[in-house]
């Protein structure tokens, strides 16, 4: 059986290989700062230095965009914002980046996910689309941008 210490406490014990919990994910930890016995009926063995180590990140699984869908009128100026939720919420790289298709003089959107349009725009659909740069997950977001409505005449005319 082994134990393994953290200063003068027990933190896991058992059969090999032990698991060291309760280190948040991509910590560097330092050599010594925890310490490793072999446990031979009641007497310990002398204290080892486990080496340096860093902990497994936690990987992206997926990312949502919201709202999923968008609609406006063409001709005028305007924006939308998107957020994205990636998956863990605990995720390690939270990092994503934004692009917009078909790529049209006057629609962007920003590093932050915020659509913006010109009153240039045409009518059309435009794809936004989320990826992540842990894995590579992608979603979409939808902009339909609808011709305006004829202007009916005053009633009486």
């Amino acid at each position: 059986m082994f134990k393994i210490y953290k200063g003068n406490d027990v933190v896991v014990e058992g059969e090999s290989p032990l698991r060291i919990t309760g280190i948040g994910a991509n910590q560097s930890v330092k050599a010594g700062d925890y310490k490793a016995v072999r446990v031979e009926g009641d007497r310990e063995s002398e204290k080892i230095d486990i080496p340096a180590f860093k902990t497994l990140p936690i990987d992206v699984t997926g990312v949502k965009l919201s709202p999923k869908t968008s609609n406006a009128e063409a001709g005028t100026t305007g924006s939308r914002q998107l957020t994205a939720t990636l998956s863990p919420s605990n995720a390690t790289n939270k990092s994503v980046s934004y692009a917009i298709a078909p790529s049209t003089t006057g629609l962007s959107v920003s590093d932050s996910g915020l659509i913006s349009w010109s009153a240039d725009v045409p009518a059309g659909e435009y794809t936004t689309t989320v990826t992540t740069t842990d894995g590579s997950f992608t979603d979409t977001h939808i902009l339909t941008l609808a011709e305006p409505e004829p202007e009916s005449p005053p009633e009486g005319e």
